[in-house]
């Protein structure tokens, strides 16, 4: 009981925060590496596998790194896909496109 209140409440901690500390870059993989916020993506809705938060994690930080271009994105979602269930991929995606959406309407 005590572990799934735990879980649950680092959860919403962790929605409340990415919605709260959005950056400005339409990217899946927003990082606190190069702005000091965190993901948009709320890897904890995709009920991710340690290895495969792991190396989603990573990516998104090469992306980051990329400066979260239009081809690190579509590098970063095509190598999300080899490792997600195509439950999974479609909510990432969803969520990427979610706030790539939001950003154009921002400019």
């Amino acid at each position: 009981m005590i572990k799934i209140t735990t879980t649950a409440l680092v959860a919403a901690a962790m929605l409340v925060a990415s919605s709260a500390f959005a950056g400005d870059k339409a990217c899946c993989a927003k990082g606190a590496s190069n702005t000091g916020s965190v993901a948009c993506v709320d890897l904890a809705t995709l009920n991710l596998a340690s290895d495969q938060k792991a190396k989603i994690e990573a990516w998104q930080a090469d992306c980051m790194k990329a400066g979260c271009t239009k081809e690190g994105r579509k590098t970063f979602l095509k190598q999300a896909k080899g490792i997600l269930s195509p439950e999974q991929f479609a909510q990432l995606k969803a969520q990427c496109k979610k706030t790539a959406d939001a950003k154009k309407t921002e400019a």
